[in-house]
């Protein structure tokens, strides 16, 4: 016999990162219907519409530290526990409706530069209100020192297969298409540093 009959959960979506989370009390018993597990609860979630069916195979659930909790997870044991008893220990659903992060390596084109460095961008982490559009991404790397200002005018972008991706791009469609997803499937941020050199000589006289 159930003993508690509420529920607190958060909603934590990929895309709205930026923003805070929101909370909800949810009824464990809804029209006659029991609630008992924590699928039942995700079941019920959008079968109300609260998230977007296109979203249920991205939803899973953690306990308000983060671990990955299993749909099969008994709500009266979870509550028993003090978890999702109240709004300091609700239980989050994370919605990973877009990626959270994008790769991009450094490919410098003078022959005696090192290899490539690859460096991860979590989107939650960016200073900027928004990262969308490839010159978004150029910015960010720009504005955090990652690069010198002496090498923005020399720098371009490619994907995997070698493709020039243009600054107006879209990120989410280039994750969508398996550009940047991973480490080993960076985009390619091209830096001329010849064309740099060659410059600086011109500017100096040698």
């Amino acid at each position: 016999m159930m003993t508690h009959n509420e529920l607190w959960l958060t909603y934590h979506q990929a895309s709205r990162c930026n923003k805070p989370a929101t909370t909800q009390l949810v009824e464990l018993e809804f029209q006659n219907e029991k609630l008992t597990d924590l699928e039942d609860v995700l079941e019920h979630l959008f079968r109300q519409g609260f998230v977007e069916a296109q979203h249920r195979s991205l939803s899973y659930w953690e306990n308000h530290s983060g671990q990955r909790l299993n749909q099969s997870d008994v709500l009266e044991e979870l509550l028993t526990e003090g978890a999702g008893k109240c709004p300091q220990s609700a239980l989050r659903l994370v919605i990973a409706d877009c990626p959270p992060h994008v790769w991009f390596s450094y490919v410098y084109t003078h022959k005696n530069v090192t290899p490539a460095v690859t460096q991860r961008v979590k989107f939650c982490h960016a200073q900027e209100a928004k990262l969308e559009i490839i010159a978004h991404l150029t910015n960010h790397i720009f504005r955090n020192g990652y690069l010198p200002a002496r090498y923005r005018t020399v720098v371009t972008w490619q994907g995997t297969c070698g493709r020039k991706i243009e600054e107006h791009e879209k990120l989410d469609a280039l994750l969508t298409a398996g550009e940047g997803l991973s480490e080993t499937s960076p985009l390619r941020l091209i830096i001329d540093a010849t064309r740099t050199h060659a410059e600086i000589c011109h500017a100096t006289g040698h």
